[in-house]
């Protein structure tokens, strides 16, 4: 006997005339998994901020009103970004806070699941930042200063300097990891779905597997290595705030990410 799948609150009148068995979904498919672990990361965060009340204050009703959790593919290598007013609800703006669901596509010194939470903390802050009137970055959004740094510390991130975009943050800190152990477990049981990498991105890793060099195999007498990660910027120019993207620089491809608004690619910081 044909089956016919259904959708929740339609009626398929043809099915039951011609006397196929009608299928409900079971909920357990991929569309429901990544619903799920969108809800998670959400969720996830919001905790955070509430462990960060009295440190953070507001922090809470910033991602709860003026922010929204999303996950998915994109051609881009970076780990996820804050794209400022780039959604609509009930006629006001509300900041984009994604993340790459390419989730094993990390640093070899760091989980998935911390990468993931280190990710939200790190645009989180940035989030705090644009709508408490702090100025976080300079350089048209490339440079992470101090006030950025300050912030990044008290919500939980390990922080280092860099000559090119001032101030990263690789890992969560000592103090983030005792306080989030528990969270990270969390999104290590619930990151069930993940993106698979563009063919031309995977075949570019592979290819560069044997040439690239992690931090603690840097040879002290050559000049200084450059960092794990890329940092790189969108050229609006338009008044819009401008996008940073954080890239594993195993990763990284000159050209190969572009900005949906300036359709301009994406420019290494200086």
């Amino acid at each position: 006997m044909p089956k016919t799948r259904s959708t929740q609150g339609e009626r398929l009148p043809d099915a039951a005339a011609s006397g196929a068995e009608v299928v409900p979904l079971s909920g357990s498919g991929p569309t429901d998994a990544h619903l799920a672990m969108n809800a998670l990361l959400a969720r996830v965060l919001m905790e955070v901020a509430r462990r960060r009340l009295e440190d953070l204050p507001g922090l809470t009703e910033v991602l709860q009103d003026q922010v929204l959790v999303t996950s998915g593919g994109t051609s881009s290598q970076a780990y996820g970004w804050l794209e400022a007013e780039a959604w609509q609800h009930g006629g006001r703006p509300v900041h984009e806070l994604f993340v790459n669901a390419c989730f094993s596509d990390c640093a070899p010194s760091i989980s998935p699941a911390e990468n993931v939470l280190v990710t939200l903390l790190h645009e989180a802050v940035h989030a705090y930042a644009a709508t408490s009137g702090i100025k976080d970055t300079s350089r048209q959004g490339r440079y992470h200063n101090r006030r950025f740094a300050e912030l990044a510390l008290v919500i939980g991130l390990h922080v280092e300097r860099d000559a090119r975009v001032g101030h990263h943050t690789p890992r969560l800190a000592n103090r983030g990891r005792a306080d989030y152990g528990d969270l990270v477990a969390e999104l290590g049981h619930g990151l069930v779905l993940e993106r698979t990498p563009h063919l031309d991105r995977r075949e570019q890793t592979n290819s560069q597997v044997n040439d690239s060099v992690s931090s603690a195999q840097v040879d002290a007498a050559r000049p200084a290595a450059p960092g794990k990660y890329v940092f790189a910027s969108c050229q609006c120019q338009s008044g819009r705030t401008r996008v940073t993207i954080r890239v594993a620089r195993g990763g990284w491809r000159p050209g190969v990410t572009w900005c949906r608004a300036c359709d301009r690619p994406f420019v290494p910081s200086l």
